[in-house]
């Protein structure tokens, strides 16, 4: 699916302005320009209310000055009240969109009539739909439109000065309009956010709406959800940012692995409806702030999203606030974990590990001769874990070895090794460098000499090496490991490819396996134990694809951080083992 296409099934659901689309009888406006043809199909007019100027009425048509005055030329050199305009006649603008499920018996022509839009906007909202890719079980999305033509005569815009302690939530409110509309009325919000004494361009409400394909929602703080009631879930990331932290390429694959999940949840039974914002700037979050004083984002169970450090801040408040489960899903909830009971930081550092590390590993090479290796030219750039695992082994009465750095690594590590004795080599650098020094030694090494290799998350990303980790029988740790050879990582490949027709980005963690496996993770929490699914959280066990998934509560009063954790083991039989070290 091209990115076109992905944008089509984010539901950005800050608000959906409707209007009436009727047909205008032709009147010729005094300033209109007669050279041009064709003029009563294509065009309407606009009686100019007292005032008014080009820029407003330009926003209330959803067209641009410079457009009224290339075909109103006299109105470039003003316009009064009472002067006749030609205008664009305005088309359909999708807003949003939202998931339909295809059921039996259903067809294209039934969902076209039951939405109130033509089969092409179905086609067009979903490319290769046709009558033979249309089955039972499939999600499509269902376009919703902006009908920009204004009914009657003019509907201009109304101009709202802003008081002293209004927020864009009260004068949406106001107005019986949505914030999304204010925004896209007025493009400086973004940047500037909502100042005192400033004008707004608010559009004027139309006076018979048309039928919106969306739910209403009611404005609740706190839902109880049981099976048989709807679990209302927002996204909430920067979608559209360019130059972000992470690339919202990346991003768009996260969700879109998220939506298998649902996929797959909504068959076992789970109710859900997925509501989706383009949060803006990771820097800026007077949009993030505007939006949560919608009546959808208060209504949600579950709020997944926020990037920076201001984004997660400002969620996690608002969660506190209306008791709304609230998962992190990249970064890190610093201070605001120990104090809010509704946050939940999905991945972890691997420094933040170490610990958790050191004890997996001593419960598991307790009897092994234990040699770190520092070569000559390493730039020892894992010298904070290694810190960790000398104290933690100094703790547990066990000894080690480390090389001496001399300008031959075989002769360091031959007075080392131990020949009776099984031995478990680390290394103090996780760079690909070290690996290059390495290997040639240890091929040196007498063959027999019992030698296991133990190394870090990076490793995986070095594919040439995985020959050489399978016969030093390599132990890795990682809060990340994928096997795409797995039956599981494959099914969730061929979905992916079938709803989005496009690979993942090579990127390491893979974020599409992410965003399915978070997905996955809290879909079957709210599915097996509902909104509350704390009380079950210490024994819920997922099979995720590529996350290692342990939540664990950082005090009585606190979140919960993922400490998940593997040891990935690459045997000398060629195969590879995924061993969940996290602590039970």
């Amino acid at each position: 699916m091209k990115l076109r296409s992905i944008f089509l099934s984010l539901i950005f659901i800050a608000g959906v302005t409707n209007g009436l689309s009727a047909k205008l009888t032709y009147t010729e406006p005094s300033l209109i320009d007669h050279s041009i043809t064709g003029i009563q199909q294509d065009y309407q007019t606009h009686i100019v209310a007292k005032g008014e100027t080009a820029y407003s009425i330009a926003s209330a048509y959803n067209t641009t000055v410079q457009e009224i005055y290339r075909l109103n030329p006299k109105a470039e050199k003003g316009i009064k009240a009472g002067d006749k305009l030609l205008i664009p006649k305005a088309k359909e603008v999708v807003s949003g969109y939202k998931n339909h499920t295809i059921q039996s018996q259903e067809t294209l022509y039934g969902i076209s009539r039951q939405y109130t839009i033509t089969i092409e906007d179905l086609v067009a909202a979903n490319p290769g739909l046709n009558e033979s890719t249309f089955k039972a079980g499939k999600t499509i999305l269902i376009p919703l439109y902006d009908k920009l033509v204004k009914s009657g005569f003019a509907n201009p815009n109304i101009e709202h000065k802003v008081e002293k302690g209004e927020t864009l939530y009260s004068i949406s409110k106001a107005y019986d309009v949505s914030i999304e509309t204010l925004f896209n009325s007025n493009p400086s919000l973004s940047d500037k956010g909502l100042k005192e004494g400033s004008i707004l361009s608010i559009p004027r409400k139309q006076v018979t709406p048309l039928p919106v394909a969306v739910k209403d929602i009611a404005a609740t703080s706190t839902i109880v959800n049981h099976k048989d009631n709807v679990v209302r879930i927002g996204i909430l990331l920067p979608f559209l940012e360019e130059g972000g932290s992470i690339q919202k390429e990346k991003i768009i694959e996260y969700y879109e692995g998220f939506l298998l999940a649902v996929k797959e949840l909504k068959e076992k039974g789970l109710n859900a409806e997925i509501y989706t914002f383009d949060i803006g700037s990771e820097k800026n979050t007077k949009r993030l702030e505007s939006i949560l004083g919608t009546t959808e984002a208060n209504s949600l169970s579950l709020i997944i999203g926020g990037i920076s450090k201001q984004q997660i801040e400002v969620l996690s408040k608002f969660a506190k606030k209306k008791e709304i489960k609230y998962i992190i899903p990249f970064g890190s909830a610093g201070s605001e974990v120990d104090s809010n009971p509704f946050l939940y930081q999905a991945t972890n550092s691997h420094s933040n590990l170490y610990s958790d590390i050191s004890e997996a590993f001593i419960s598991r090479f307790r009897d092994y001769n234990v040699i770190f290796v520092s070569e000559a030219g390493s730039d020892n750039n894992k010298s904070d874990f290694v810190s960790v695992l000398k104290k933690e082994l100094a703790k547990a009465n066990i000894s080690y070895e480390t090389t001496a750095s001399s300008a031959s690594l075989i002769t360091d590590l031959e007075k080392v090794l131990a020949v009776s004795k099984k031995n478990i080599l680390i290394p103090t650098s996780s760079s690909e460098m070290t690996l290059r020094r390495l290997m040639p030694a240890l091929k040196s090494i007498p063959e027999g000499t019992p030698m296991t290799l133990f190394g870090y998350p990076e490793w995986q990303t070095y594919s040439s090496y995985t020959e050489s980790f399978h016969n030093y029988n390599t132990y890795i740790y990682s809060i990340f490991y994928l096997n795409e050879q797995q039956e599981s990582a494959q099914n969730f490949i061929e979905q992916y490819k079938k709803w989005y027709t496009k690979s993942l980005i090579n990127s390491y963690p893979k974020y599409g396996y992410l965003g399915y496996d978070t997905g996955l993770y809290f879909l079957t929490a709210l599915n097996r134990y509902g909104n509350n699914f704390e009380s079950g959280i210490s024994s819920l066990r997922v099979p995720t694809l590529q996350l290692a998934v342990h939540f664990s509560k950082v005090n009585a009063r606190g979140g919960y951080i993922n400490n998940g954790l593997y040891f990935v083991h690459y045997k000398t039989d060629s195969s590879i083992e995924k061993i969940d070290c996290s602590n039970k």
